[in-house]
């Protein structure tokens, strides 16, 4: 074989190897642009070369949806009301909720640098008129013992203008930490009552959504309020037993409630819930037995905040037990 002929042969070769080598690392690259693509959105321009770059964490479901994909599990449960021309909302379609019920349901979340748990997923008006829904939580521990309303010249049980309310919506809300803040968006509580807790938890959740009405409201007293922090209504409290309980409301110190709703303390707390009658001075609240009972708005009761996530709020890691509590991100 001659010289040429044996170099023109080593370059082909050469020339084989060089292909296959470009090949594969063409294959890698793209490789990893696919993947760097698939797990971003965000485009960002390198400071050096001035070239645009794709880069940004993959999009998370949002809690909401992470926690009504796990109705069935864990004490949560599907609730539908149906639509109810009376009522402030559902009041042309039925409303579908996600309650946490029984004992210790996996319904523990972390918020504020504390332990909270999540009451459950609910059609949320944002006092606008827009309703989506959001998961509501409740503070585990108390923030202490106040009056529902320590001024006794005006407002009464009048939740909109009651010295707790301002308090929650104000020192409380502001020494949150800012991250927390971010996580919170207005909601509307419904601020309807009745003459007597003698009822079933689901009569309760209608008479407190009612739009008007002189057996579900005190003389001027508005029907809903738009505000940041609240309490629960005594419907939460309700639902939060699970079916071993078939009680009415103030029979609700009965073993079968009080050892299957995890809502229970025994610990005397305030609900955002009044009596209406023309005694315009008592609210409901928890007894410690568990019963629903009644109290001197001028009381001093245990409170723990409730509030309503915003929309966009994401689960980031935990399973919702005790010992590893949902972790929010935003």
């Amino acid at each position: 074989m001659s010289f040429y002929k044996l170099l023109n042969k080593d370059i082909k070769e050469l020339n084989g190897i060089i292909v296959s080598l470009f090949s594969v690392l063409f294959l890698v690259g793209v490789g990893f642009i696919l993947y760097k693509v698939s797990n971003s959105y965000a485009l960002f321009e390198d400071s050096l070369t001035g070239s645009k770059i794709i880069e940004v964490e993959a999009s998370l479901p949002s809690a909401v949806d992470t926690i009504i994909a796990k109705v069935g599990t864990g004490g949560l449960e599907e609730i539908i009301h149906e639509a109810d021309s009376t009522l402030q909302i559902g009041t042309t379609s039925d409303i579908t909720e996600y309650r946490y019920r029984g004992s210790n349901p996996d319904n523990y979340v972390t918020f504020n640098d504390e332990i909270w748990r999540i009451i459950g997923v609910f059609p949320t008006d944002d006092g606008t008129g827009n309703i989506e829904n959001r998961i509501k939580i409740i503070r585990n521990d108390s923030i202490g013992t106040y009056a529902w309303n320590s001024n006794s010249r005006t407002a009464y049980n009048n939740w909109s203008e009651a010295t707790l309310n301002t308090y929650l919506n104000n020192d409380y809300y502001n020494n949150l930490n800012s991250t927390s803040k971010s996580m919170i968006e207005n909601a509307k509580y419904y601020l309807g009552g009745y003459q007597n807790s003698t009822i079933v938890k689901e009569e309760m959740y209608i008479y407190e959504r009612k739009i008007s009405g002189t057996e579900y409201y005190f003389g001027n007293n508005p029907n809903s309020t738009i505000n940041k922090i609240g309490l629960i209504y005594i419907s939460d409290y309700g639902y939060a037993a699970s079916d071993d309980c078939a009680e009415i409301l103030s029979n609700y110190d009965d073993i079968s409630c009080t050892s299957n709703n995890w809502l229970y303390t025994g610990e005397y707390e305030w609900l955002l819930t009044y009596e209406v009658s023309q005694d315009y001075t008592f609210i409901f609240d928890i007894h410690s037995s568990g019963k629903i009972a009644l109290d001197m708005f001028d009381i001093e009761n245990m409170v723990r905040p409730v509030l309503y996530l915003s929309s966009d709020v994401m689960i980031t890691g935990g399973t919702g037990t005790s010992s590893d509590p949902y972790i929010l991100s935003k």
